[in-house]
């Protein structure tokens, strides 16, 4: 209603796209829709007036050049045209903010600098946004996204989160929707299970996915297979790196600091009190899923 109001309002300086963003104001409804006004239209009246009832304008004004236009207009507004890809391949890597940044134009130029390859940058709103990453460096990702999540919560003081998507053959416009709107689902998911997590990866974030829809029976039973462990936090934490790093001991006692036989003797002393074998594959599933249920208590 609103929105209609508006487009009558103001006609033909009242649009949801337009090939030149940087002369409209932007924002966005309470319900998601995006518009923009002609700048040159607006009193300083109306303009206050808008900026009162539509807070996310900041956001909009950084959609500044054709390529991000046109992955706005497919992700958010569900337009089915293919915007221009240098790659066959792309991912998305999502972003999740506590609180909205102070100035959006410095906090997006934080978050490019970052990459040593281009990525397109887009706010879904004033705290969720996505980067659109065509040339795809996977070595060491992880570590380099979670330092980034660490320097931007100092330097902006933002707690964020991030999440990298899967990698993206089929390039369909159809496809490339559908992957990021089941992306974000999971990555609210991941974030409501577990909200100390930095970066998710789609390994970890498809234990979110499952205890999301599970019933609270299937938790509680899960749960009740380590209880006979569950006052041992030091016997946990080494189960949990034992499982981190793929059944190998020598990885995992180095990564807690200690001998390997005595890492050897907590998988061997888990094994006894609760009678699952955790050295077995089905066994370490099993437990690896028990233990993230822990973080839902």
């Amino acid at each position: 209603m609103m929105n209609n109001n508006l487009s009558e309002l103001y006609g033909e300086d009242y649009t949801v796209a337009s090939e030149q963003p940087e002369q409209f104001y932007w924002y966005e409804t309470a319900d998601g829709d995006r518009f923009g006004i002609r700048k040159s239209r607006l009193s300083h009246d109306e303009q206050v007036l808008l900026d009162a009832l539509f807070p996310s304008k900041g956001i909009k004004e950084n959609i500044d050049d054709t390529l991000q236009q046109k992955w706005a207009s497919l992700l958010f507004n569900e337009n089915m045209e293919l915007p221009p890809l240098k790659e066959k391949k792309l991912r998305y890597i999502h972003f999740h903010l506590k609180e909205a940044p102070s100035d959006f134009s410095e906090f997006q130029e934080a978050m490019i600098g970052l990459f040593s390859t281009d990525v397109v940058f887009l706010f879904k709103n004033e705290k969720e946004g996505v980067m659109i990453q065509e040339s795809i460096e996977d070595e060491h990702l992880i570590e380099e996204l979670e330092q980034m999540a660490a320097a931007l919560t100092a330097d902006f003081f933002l707690e964020m989160s991030l999440f990298v998507g899967q990698v993206i053959h089929n390039t369909d416009p159809s496809n490339l929707l559908s992957t990021y709107q089941t992306e974000v689902k999971w990555f609210a998911s991941g974030i409501n299970l577990m909200p100390s997590q930095l970066v998710f990866t789609q390994t970890a974030i498809v234990p979110a996915i499952l205890f999301s829809e599970a019933s609270q029976e299937t938790i509680h039973y899960l749960q009740t297979l380590i209880e006979p462990v569950s006052d041992d936090a030091e016997l946990l934490k080494s189960i949990r790196a034992y499982l981190e790093s793929n059944l190998n001991i020598t990885l995992a006692s180095k990564q807690l600091y200690v001998h390997r036989n005595s890492l050897q003797y907590r998988v061997d002393k888990f094994i006894e009190r609760t009678g699952i074998d955790v050295k077995s594959f089905k066994g370490a599933v099993m437990v690896y899923l028990a233990l993230y249920t822990l973080e839902l208590r």
